[in-house]
């Protein structure tokens, strides 16, 4: 609850008199989860009450529209709407598949600052993840720490914003792409899971990229944070005859010519476990393993690149580089560019630098 009790109080101090509305007589919403059934929008609203005490609450309201089920969550809670602090927004399958437009409440209403992060979640999971951490500070802010772990760590999802995916639904030749929320059984207990990243096709067919895969997405897009890649010894096929990479810089950029799409993408990292046969005091090994990483980064991006193909799905870009860049090339606005993605010649190009090889020793 400290988290909570931090947030109403930045509120207190940095809103003023909210309009002579009183800190108790709001309710901060931090997340929403956004349904669409039978012609009617279902919202899940996770909030924050102060009466007596702080208090996370689960509200799930219907109306015609998103207003008509925030105004509900008012009278219901006989306080007033702060959205400002909105931190999660979950869209169901329901609403992506059928093309529902939820987004054109954020953008006109006044009291949102669209600085939240857009997640989906499985028809089966929407009704049970706010329903879960509500002793703590709530599944929404929990979803946030998630996404800003996994950003630390592993850079197997991608955080994207709100504006992030109007840019892409409005820009030529781009895709969104979803960090995935989902419910996993641990000891026997249900708990709150972030999946990679999931992806719709122009017939809202889903399909997921696996946590490798989504490294590497993040690698071509320039969204890494850190992350650890485990590569294969020459001509090792058991998994501990492995190094591990761990990369903290990461630059990747395309280039469009003589029909050719290329990815360069430059990576530094260091050695953080080590059983290969060679000797890290020869200083020629340093060059066998920054071959060993290009070649393994170079076949798990075209990996991605396949996966992109085979689904007709354009979620790297490569459209909107090639529009932005060649725009006699293919007409865009009038011809389904996911169908001519498969004839595109994709070439991977990547410098690996490995400045420290810290205590291991072999």
């Amino acid at each position: 609850m400290k988290k909570i009790l931090i947030i109403i109080s930045l509120i207190f101090m940095l809103g003023g008199c909210f309009d002579s509305v009183e800190v108790n007589d709001l309710v901060i919403i931090t997340g929403l989860i956004i349904d669409y059934q039978d012609d009617k929008f279902k919202v899940t609203s996770q909030l924050i009450e102060n009466d007596e005490k702080t208090t996370v609450k689960v509200f799930t309201t219907t109306g015609d529209t998103i207003e008509e089920c925030i105004a509900e969550i008012s009278k219901l809670s006989n306080k007033d709407i702060f959205l400002s602090h909105l931190k999660v927004v979950v869209i169901t399958d329901n609403i992506i598949k059928n093309n529902i437009d939820f987004y054109d409440y954020f953008l006109r209403e006044p009291k949102s600052k669209m600085n939240f992060y857009l997640y989906t979640v499985s028809d089966e999971d929407k009704d049970k993840i706010f329903n879960m951490n509500k002793e703590d500070d709530g599944s929404a802010l929990f979803i946030k720490d998630m996404m800003d772990f996994n950003k630390k760590i592993f850079s197997s999802s991608t955080p994207t914003s709100f504006l992030d995916y109007m840019y892409k639904k409005l820009e030529v030749g781009l895709m969104p792409i979803y960090p995935n929320l989902t419910i996993k059984k641990n000891n026997k207990e249900d708990t709150l899971f972030l999946e990679s990243i999931v992806v719709y096709d122009d017939d809202k067919n889903k399909f997921i990229l696996n946590d490798k895969d989504g490294v590497f997405y993040n690698i071509i897009t320039n969204n890494v944070e850190e992350t650890v890649i485990n590569i294969p010894c020459e001509g090792k096929d058991n998994k501990q005859d492995r190094f591990s990479l761990n990369i903290y810089f990461i630059d990747s950029s395309f280039k469009w010519k003589n029909e050719v799409f290329n990815i360069n993408t430059k990576v530094t990292g260091k050695i953080d476990s080590y059983s290969c046969k060679y000797n890290l005091s020869d200083s020629k090994t340093i060059e066998i393993l920054n071959k060993l990483s290009n070649n393994y980064i170079n076949e798990n991006i075209n990996n991605v690149v396949n996966i992109a193909k085979k689904n007709k799905t354009d979620f790297i870009g490569i459209g909107n580089y090639i529009y932005k860049h060649d725009k006699k090339y293919f007409d865009f606005e009038n011809d389904n560019w996911n169908n001519k993605l498969n004839d595109i010649n994709v070439k991977v190009n990547t410098d690996t630098i490995i400045k420290y090889i810290g205590e291991v020793r072999k």
